[in-house]
């Protein structure tokens, strides 16, 4: 089928979910963002190419019909889409940049893919190519890079996850060659000339007895005799060993070193100190102020030369006055003492404190300071997420690099800067959105824009949060709700529209807050609960609302407390209204809209007793299911008894309209949860944090059979959250591993046995659903299977 090519065209055509058109752009034009090559027209956010095919057979066009089950659901393979430019892996992180004179970038931390390329730990992207491997890479993270006059790149990198950087590597373009082992961490490689030098807090590397520096001429390591980083002061405790950071050439022979320490061999040198070839000399950071750094001394983890006055500046975790009127961790030396500049760095409470500064490199635009920054300029501070540059006069906010998958904010979210012969600023970290744009913690700034490293062909349609819902309409598209801001290139604000094959659309002004689930009506409308409320200045509803014809529309005077879970009941009587059942910390627990307004269900719901504990028990419903057949609400959670008999039920009832009603003797008990329904071959399946009913062990997926609940597998974990059924195959995604694999938090259940969806995900899976091309899976995750894939990722049928 041809392209549409004309939005007007197609406007009216985009029935589903009751769309309408926006000239809204997607896309940042710095971006790169991939698109088909034979996409012409944007309606609603969709770039649209073949509307509403059917399936290859020829069959219904997705309107009209749910997916088709595969003959084997649990074959397949992760897609790769759902990535952001830069690195991936479990809880990945850019700690180390280098920049040759091409304008080629090399990065090194904690990550397992470049693009969706296996890369371990180090990799190469130029803007022509993309990422490429440099071999089989190193073996743990990397803390360091740095290329010598040869073009050679070397690395300092652990031995595994758990240990500290004690190996030095030289990648010759071809192969790894290990030219050093140090008792101790290696913090940061350097060359001064032809020599490399390496700092940590080591006691000797390549075998030879050298402490805190080291330098290999090309064939030995030897060091400085006497000279070791200590911690001595008198609010340090006993003697203890300190560390070197950072590393300085300042010409043939000079260099400057600085790190947390109050000794450098027999010289009192606070946190810095420079060699002129013959002579050390000490240019410490005052004592006098304890309140920042290791055991009372100040971090310094970098230096670097300001070019406009060749002055020595610094930056890392140290206050230098206790007036409560400046921030701390950037600093220049005068020739006799160091003075901050800008007043310095803060943290979120303001002046009378710092936060850590990683990195500064100066720019054709200015100096950079990267690192856990909150607000600068003390005067009249602003806020920043991470990075500030400074002008000469004042610091300004670039857009901000933020944490979104897998970190919290807060310490050292911005890990490394480093300048490309362009002038233009690389950035590492933790972070995973840069301003407006989804980055892998890895980004170029140019002064005015932000761009991710992309890999040119490789789509990236991450979401930049977690994911805690997703339903479908029919066959054609998914909707996904939980807390982030953007999808694919979209600005969503927690809701947003997925159509294989085109992207994600925008749902109006998505909402302010948080989505815990969806639920899909026949005739397309969608409705959501959680925990939000209407982005508009007059805000109409909260906690609850429908999408019907391009907007969302209040369900009455919406309900006043979190709402957890959502289920739908399509009457499919023009007489009758369909229904919605909302279950949550609202007033009653359980709610039904009847069209016109909100009714408690059956008294509500009454939790364990809290065994002296002050407060009332927690009671709460975490998912509701329409029974197919009776059309009775099925109610899962964690409360033990139900209605104004308080019957006794354990996490599990059913509500006829009338009255409550027991499965046998529920699932669990205090501190357990029923967490997730499904129905799968006509049978009622159960998941959650349970593994007994009564004295009946169950395992966390259980199935009623009528009379009493029986196990399905014997999945083991802290958790599952999620059930979905595919034909004969039921899934599950939680917080678990597999059982007899190496996949964890999805699983395939095809009747005899789980399976581990290839090596599953990096984090807890939070919901799934499936069209024709695949089952989906939303969470917490930055990894499914062995690729990048963030917050969403796609499971693809053989």
């Amino acid at each position: 089928m041809d392209s549409i090519r004309l939005a007007v065209a197609v406007c009216a055509a985009l029935v589903l979910g009751a769309c309408t058109c926006t000239s809204s752009p997607l896309l940042s034009d710095r971006d790169a963002a991939v698109r088909p090559v034979d996409a012409q027209v944007v309606a609603d956010g969709f770039v649209i190419t073949d509307f509403d095919a059917g399936p290859p057979d020829g069959g219904p066009s997705c309107a009209t019909r749910d997916p088709m089950a595969p003959p084997r659901a649990t074959e397949g393979e992760w897609v790769q889409r759902f990535a952001s430019p830069g690195v991936g892996g479990d809880l990945p992180s850019v700690d180390a940049i280098a920049i040759d004179a091409r304008g080629v970038v090399y990065v090194g931390g904690t990550f397992t893919t470049a693009g969706y390329a296996p890369a371990s730990n180090v990799a190469a992207w130029d803007g022509a190519t993309g990422w490429r491997a440099l071999g089989e890479g190193v073996a743990g993270p990397v803390s360091s890079l740095v290329l010598g006059p040869d073009g050679s790149l070397y690395a300092a990198y652990a031995l595994d996850a758990e240990s500290e950087p004690s190996r030095v590597a030289r990648w010759d373009g071809t192969a790894w060659t290990l030219i050093g082992e140090a008792v101790g961490a290696v913090e940061e490689l350097a060359f001064l000339g032809a020599t490399l030098f390496a700092v940590g807090s080591f006691d000797s590397i390549g075998g030879v007895d050298v402490r805190s520096i080291a330098r290999w001429d090309g064939s030995q390591w030897s060091g400085y005799a006497g000279l070791h980083a200590r911690i001595e002061c008198e609010l340090c405790g006993d003697p203890a060993p300190g560390t070197i950071h950072a590393f300085l050439a300042r010409g043939e022979s000079a260099f400057c070193v600085a790190g947390a320490f109050s000794t450098l061999g027999v010289i009192e040198a606070h946190s810095a100190a420079c060699f002129d070839g013959t002579t050390w000399t000490a240019i410490g950071m005052p004592l006098d102020v304890q309140a920042y750094g290791v055991l009372g001394v100040a971090s310094i983890y970098d230096l670097a030369i300001d070019p406009s006055d060749s002055t020595l500046v610094a930056s890392g975790d140290f206050m230098l006055d206790d007036t409560n009127e400046n921030g701390g961790s950037i600093a220049r030396w005068t020739g006799d003492r160091w003075a901050l500049i800008g007043r310095g760095v803060m943290q979120s409470e303001g002046p009378g404190t710092t936060q850590a500064v990683r990195s500064v490199v100066f720019a054709p635009s200015g100096m950079y300071v990267a690192g856990a920054i909150d607000l600068v300029n003390a005067d009249a501070p602003i806020p920043v997420s991470g990075v500030a540059r400074w002008d000469g006069t004042r610091y300004h906010d670039v857009g901000g690099l933020f944490p979104e998958i897998g970190f919290g904010t807060g310490q050292d979210n911005v890990r490394v800067a480093a300048v490309a012969p362009d002038g233009s600023v690389y950035f590492g970290g933790l972070f995973t959105r840069a301003g407006s744009q989804r980055v892998g913690h890895v980004v170029r700034w140019d002064g005015t824009y932000w761009t991710g490293l992309r890999t040119p062909g490789e789509p990236y349609d991450s979401v930049s949060g977690q994911v805690h819902a997703l339903a479908r309409h029919r066959a054609c598209e998914i909707y996904v709700g939980g807390l982030f801001e953007y999808a694919g290139q979209v600005r969503v604000d927690n809701v947003a529209r997925y159509r294989p094959g085109v992207g994600f659309a925008a749902m109006g002004r998505g909402v302010r807050g948080e989505v815990n689930d969806i639920d899909v009506m026949s005739d397309g409308r969608v409705v959501i609960g959680g925990s939000f409320i209407d982005p508009a200045e007059a805000p109409r509803f909260r906690n609850v609302a429908m999408w019907s014809d391009g907007a969302w529309e209040p369900l009455g005077e919406s309900l006043d407390g979190r709402v957890w879970t959502v289920a739908v009941h399509d009457l499919e009587s023009p007489d009758e209204p369909d229904l919605v059942y909302a279950g949550g910390a609202f007033t009653g627990q359980l709610a039904m809209w009847n069209g016109e307004t909100w009714r408690a269900i059956g008294g509500g719901l009454l939790g364990y007793p809290n065994d002296g504990e002050p407060g009332e028990p927690l009671a709460i419903a975490q998912d509701l299911l329409v029974d197919p057949e009776s059309g009775d609400l099925i109610v899962a959670g964690r409360f033990q008894r139900v209605g104004e008999d308080e019957l006794v039920v354990n996490n599990i009832a059913r509500w006829d309209g009338e009255a409550w009603h027991a499965y046998g003797e529920g699932l669990g008990g205090l501190g357990d949860g029923a967490l997730a329904l499904a129905w799968w071959n006509g049978r009622l399946v159960v998941a959650g944090s349970f593994s007994r009913s009564g004295d009946t062990e169950v395992g966390q997926v259980a199935m009623w059979n009528g009379t009493a609940w029986e196990p399905v597998g014997g999945i083991v974990g802290n958790a599952v959250e999620a059930l979905h059924a595919v034909g004969d195959v039921l899934f599950a995604g939680g917080v678990f591993d597999v059982p007899g694999g190496e996949s964890s938090f999805v699983a395939a259940f095809d009747g005899t046995s789980w399976i581990g969806l290839g090596r599953g995900t990096s984090d807890g899976v939070e919901a799934i659903v499936s069209l024709d091309d695949g089952v989906y899976v939303g969470g917490s995750f930055d990894r499914a299977g062995t690729s990048a894939s963030i917050g969403l990722a796609q499971w693809r049928w053989e």
